[in-house]
C-alpha cells in the first residue's frame, strides 16, 4: 500500500466562487481526476464505506442495572430525548467505518460557468491528511449508559455542513481537512470517526442502511481524577425478541 499512497495529486488552485466543495471516499481508482458529473461521484462514493454502526449515549447509567432488560433498538427514552425517570439521550451518532490505510478523498466543485460540470480540485490518501482527535463521551463525571449497534450502509457524496458564507467564498485547501479520531468504549485504538474542513465538519448524506440484529450495551464510568477516566464496568450484547421493523 505504501506504494500507492506515495504519490497523489497536487491540489488544483480553487477560485473563490459559491459552488459547494463536494467530497467522495473511495479508493484511488475510484475517484475522477478530471471535470465530471455528479452522477459519476454518486457511483465511486458508493464503492467506499460500506459498514459502519450507531452510537448512543445515556445518563444514569447506574439506576440501570440488568443491561439484558435494556431494547435492542436503542429507544431508552422512547422517541424523546429524556424518559420520566430522568434519564436523558446524551448522544445519538451514526458512524461510518472510514478505512485511512485504504480509502482516498476527492474534492470537487462546480464550474463557475457550469455547475452540472465538477472538476477535481484534489485526490489525496487519507492516510496523508492532518489527524485531530475528539471525545464522543461525556466530559463530566458519573456513570452512563452506551448503546451500539452495527449497520451496512451507502452514502452519498459529502459536504460541509452549514458551511459559513465566508468560508464557501475562499479557494480550496488542502491543510484545512482533518481526519477525526476518537476512543470508543472499551476499545485499545482509536477509532476513526469523520472529517472536518476548516473546523466545519462534513457530513455524508444516507443512501441506504441496514441494521444488524443485535445491539450491545454497556455501562461506563467517567472519574477525571482517575489514572484511567473511562473504564467499562458492564457489557452484554442483546437480540430481539420479535423481528423489528427495520
Amino acid at each position: 500500500m505504501g506504494s500507492i499512497f506515495s504519490s497523489f495529486t497536487e491540489p488544483a488552485a480553487a477560485m473563490a466562487t459559491n459552488e459547494p466543495l463536494i467530497f467522495v471516499i473511495a479508493t484511488a481508482a475510484q475517484l475522477p481526476q478530471a471535470s465530471t458529473c455528479l452522477e459519476v461521484l454518486q457511483e465511486a462514493q458508493a464503492t467506499g464505506p460500506s459498514t459502519g454502526f450507531a452510537l448512543r449515549i445515556f445518563s444514569k447509567g447506574a439506576e440501570h442495572s440488568d443491561l439484558g432488560l435494556l431494547p435492542v433498538d436503542g429507544l431508552l427514552t422512547g422517541e424523546q430525548r429524556r424518559s420520566s425517570d430522568g434519564t436523558q439521550l446524551l448522544c445519538d451518532a451514526l458512524v461510518a467505518l472510514i478505512e485511512p490505510q485504504h480509502h482516498w478523498l476527492g474534492v470537487y466543485q462546480g464550474e463557475p460557468e457550469n455547475p452540472t460540470s465538477l472538476r477535481c480540485l484534489d485526490r489525496v490518501a487519507l492516510s496523508e491528511l492532518s489527524n485531530a482527535t475528539c471525545w464522543f463521551y461525556p466530559t463530566h463525571e458519573g456513570t452512563f449508559l452506551s448503546w451500539e449497534r452495527g449497520l451496512g450502509l451507502s452514502l452519498q457524496p459529502g459536504l460541509i455542513v452549514d458551511c459559513p458564507d465566508e468560508l464557501n467564498q475562499e479557494p480550496y485547501d488542502r491543510k484545512r481537512i482533518s481526519v477525526l479520531w476518537s476512543l470508543l468504549g472499551d476499545n485499545a485504538s482509536l477509532t476513526c470517526v469523520g472529517l472536518t474542513y476548516a473546523g466545519q465538519r462534513l457530513d455524508w448524506p444516507l443512501q441506504s442502511r441496514r441494521f444488524e440484529p443485535l445491539a450491545t450495551w454497556g455501562r461506563f464510568r467517567v472519574d477525571c481524577q482517575a489514572n484511567t477516566s473511562l473504564v467499562v464496568e458492564d457489557c452484554i450484547t442483546v437480540f430481539p425478541t420479535q423481528p423489528l421493523p427495520f
